[in-house]
């Protein structure tokens, strides 16, 4: 029998059918051990999260008091002592004139404040960043070199008896009270205004930590729970350990965020506060002053210049009332006789411009010049003093403030990464065993 072999080109070739994959595409995930892992990765990452966004709040705010403190605070102190240093030297030079023969200390108390204002707006323009800023201090420069000018004139005439000084005078008051004054004021209100800003932006509420920190601990809670129930073990020790590190971390960062908080409003409705308001009596003082003195120089216009002088002083009274009314007013006790003072300088005016009515310049200047406790000076220069204290003690109390927000958050960006790192540790410590249950 003979068997005949096909060629194996002949043969048909097998069939082959389409081969399915064991499992379906990320079946892992929804078995036990792929679940376990999988809130393992989710918790782990939810607590570097907490600590991002923590360590992320926390530097934050520390450039925040930091810009504050090294750069918009200065500049602000900057362009209040210009304002107030113009005032002064206002006044001064009005005091200068009508004592014919310029006594040395008002002279030099004229001399410095033009210096103090010109040293002002050196360290004003070395922190302005704003272009219209810029361009208002560069005016004020401007106008101080022309103010300075008709003040020496002034003082060149009256020393030879021309009576045109007293014009000269009167226009340089004019240029100082009209036009230098209010862009000095413009400037210190901007300047002030952006360290409320800026003081303002350390007090917010850091939702995104609480968020992010309330998503971790409800996940937590859900996830021990769950292992809780798939394992038949009410505890697990890396739950609890990485837990409690979150928990470290949230009080440590809590606290020291509501302590840096607080700091900053005490900074900003306090220290700031009282800074804007005796700053504003200590100007409006020397703008007084001013009226004062220049209505012994420009005979006729006193009606003008005692009205002026009466206003100013009423607005001192109301501001100097409310101030001493708040409980959280800084340097009360300095200014308690400020009342007093002010009381005792109106009446000393009162004679000024009843010497004045009848004629009587010589006496109207010596009350205004002299050194009894009736007379005008002491009342002002005590005033003063005791004003110029107020603006050293709101301005070192409001950097206290700024420093201790500051110092408060510092090592809690460290201690946050650390425990995070801590928790996730701890976290993928007590799921390993239930991992290794399955194989």
């Amino acid at each position: 029998m003979t068997v005949e072999l096909a060629h194996p080109s002949t043969e048909p070739m097998a069939s082959r059918s389409p081969t399915s994959p064991a499992h379906p595409r990320w079946w892992f995930l929804w078995t036990t051990p792929g679940r376990i892992l999988t809130i393992g990765v989710v918790l782990s990452a939810l607590v570097i999260a907490c600590a991002f966004a923590t360590s992320t709040t926390i530097n934050n705010r520390q450039q925040a008091l930091t810009t504050v403190l090294e750069h918009t605070e200065p500049l602000a102190s900057a362009a209040g002592r210009l304002y107030t240093t113009l005032s002064v030297a206002d006044a001064a030079a009005a005091t200068a004139f009508i004592a014919g023969t310029e006594p040395r200390p008002v002279r030099q108390r004229y001399e410095q404040a033009i210096t103090d204002a010109a040293v002002s707006v050196t360290l004003a323009s070395s922190g302005l960043t704003d272009p219209e800023m810029i361009h208002l201090l560069g005016e004020i420069n401007g106008q101080l070199a022309v103010y300075t000018g008709l003040v020496e004139t002034a003082r060149t005439n009256n020393r030879a008896g021309n009576p045109v000084g007293s014009s000269y005078l009167s226009e340089a008051s004019g240029l100082m009270q009209t036009e230098i004054l209010p862009d000095a004021q413009r400037l210190y209100e901007e300047t002030s205004k952006q360290v409320d800003v800026e003081t303002t932006a350390s007090t917010r509420i850091p939702a995104p930590v609480i968020l992010v920190v309330l998503a971790t601990l409800l996940f937590g809670a859900f996830a021990n729970r769950w292992l809780a129930r798939r394992t038949r073990r009410r505890v697990n020790i890396g739950f609890v350990a990485g837990g409690m590190a979150v928990l470290i971390m949230i009080l440590w960062v809590g606290t020291a965020l509501v302590i840096s908080t607080s700091a900053s409003r005490s900074a900003k409705s306090t220290a700031a506060e009282s800074l804007k308001t005796i700053t504003s009596m200590a100007i409006t003082a020397q703008q007084a002053r001013a009226d004062e003195t220049l209505s012994l120089i420009r005979r006729g216009d006193e009606g003008a210049r005692k009205q002026s002088y009466y206003q100013r002083i009423d607005v001192m009274q109301q501001q100097l009332s409310d101030y001493l009314g708040r409980e959280d007013a800084i340097d009360k006790a300095d200014l308690a006789d400020a009342e007093q003072l002010l009381r005792r300088w109106r009446a000393a005016d009162d004679r000024i411009n009843a010497y004045i009515a009848v004629g009587d310049y010589q006496k109207a200047t010596q009350v205004a010049l002299g050194t009894g406790e009736d007379d005008s000076t002491p009342a002002f220069e005590k005033l003063d003093a005791a004003l110029s204290k107020g603006i050293e003690e709101s301005r070192q109390q409001l950097r206290n403030d700024i420093v201790s927000a500051r110092t408060v958050l510092s090592g809690a960006t460290v201690g946050a990464a650390a425990l995070s790192v801590i928790a996730a540790i701890a976290v993928t410590l007590g799921l390993w065993p239930r991992l290794s249950e399955y194989r």
